[in-house]
């Protein structure tokens, strides 16, 4: 059985970028995670 997981980041290029590079850390591992861009305002 394979874990899945949600992982929220915000929407700015650094924040993307070091989210996918969790991503594929937790893909190696055998995780699949899904990007969720979080928007706030304020």
């Amino acid at each position: 059985m394979s874990a899945r997981l949600r992982l929220g980041t915000r929407g700015s290029r650094l924040a993307i970028w070091q989210a996918e590079w969790v991503q594929a850390a937790l893909a190696r591992a055998g995780v699949v995670a899904e990007l969720v861009i979080i928007e706030t305002r304020g």
